[in-house]
C-alpha cells in the first residue's frame, strides 16, 4: 500500500478526533465561562471594591507623575528664558530698563513663550519679569532680576518651589522667595532657610491659594 494511500484512509480518522477535541474544548471554554460569570455574580460588590480604588489609585498616580513632568518641563524653560536674558545683558553693566513688556518688544523672549504679548510657559501659566513681586522695571546698578510665577494653588507652589535643579542653573540662583497672605518667605544660599529646597520644606509655608514664586538670578 502506498504511503498516500494510507494517509487517505487514516484521514476520517483524523477528522473524527480533531471534531472530538473541538467539542471538549468548546464544553471546557463554556464551564469556564459560566464559572467565571457564577463568580462574578456571587462576589461582585467585593470585586468592586478591590478594582474601583486600585483604578483610582493608578489613575491618581499617572496624573500626579504628568503633572510632575509638566512643572519640571516649566522649571526648565523659566531657565532658558533667564539665559535669555542673561546673554542680552552680557555685555551691558546692569539689568536697568528690564521687564516683561521691554523682553517682549525686544525679542529678548523665544517667541514659543509669547501668547497675546505675555510671557507664557507650555501649560498656559503666565510668568513676569522685572523687579520684587510686581515685577517692577529694574532700576540702575541692578545685578539682578526676578522671575515671578503667581497665583499658585498650595500643590502647585510647593512642587515648583521644591523641583530639583541641576547644577549649572543652582549657580545662576540668588533666591527663591514664596509670597503669599501668610507672608514672605526666602530661601538663599547661607540664610536661616537655605538653597537648595529640600523636600516637604514649604508644605506649611504656601498658603491654599494666592502664591507667589519669585526666582532671583543673577
Amino acid at each position: 500500500m502506498s504511503k498516500y494511500k494510507k494517509i487517505s484512509e487514516m484521514f476520517p480518522v483524523i477528522l473524527q478526533k480533531g471534531r472530538y477535541v473541538l467539542n471538549w474544548l468548546g464544553n471546557e471554554c463554556s464551564l469556564v465561562i459560566s464559572i467565571a460569570r457564577s463568580a462574578y455574580v456571587r462576589y461582585k460588590s467585593a470585586i468592586l471594591k478591590t478594582l474601583v480604588p486600585l483604578v483610582i489609585v493608578v489613575f491618581g498616580y499617572a496624573s500626579c507623575t504628568m503633572a510632575q513632568r509638566q512643572i519640571l518641563r516649566n522649571i526648565q524653560d523659566i531657565f532658558v528664558i533667564s539665559d535669555e536674558i542673561r546673554t542680552f545683558y552680557a555685555n551691558k553693566p546692569d539689568y536697568w530698563g528690564l521687564s516683561s513688556d521691554f523682553a517682549i518688544k525686544n525679542n529678548i523672549i523665544p517667541a514659543k513663550f509669547i501668547k497675546d504679548n505675555k510671557i507664557v510657559l507650555s501649560n498656559g501659566l503666565e510668568i513676569l519679569i522685572g523687579n520684587g513681586d510686581k515685577a517692577e522695571t529694574i532700576m540702575p546698578m541692578s545685578q539682578s532680576f526676578d522671575i515671578v510665577l503667581p497665583q499658585l494653588n498650595k500643590a502647585q507652589c510647593i512642587s515648583y518651589a521644591e523641583a530639583p535643579l541641576v547644577q549649572e542653573n543652582l549657580l545662576k540662583l540668588l533666591s527663591i522667595r514664596i509670597i503669599n497672605t501668610s507672608g514672605e518667605y526666602l530661601f538663599e544660599w547661607g540664610g536661616a532657610k537655605t538653597l537648595p529646597i529640600k523636600k516637604y520644606a514649604t508644605k506649611k509655608l504656601c498658603a491654599d491659594n494666592k502664591n507667589t514664586i519669585i526666582w532671583s538670578i543673577k
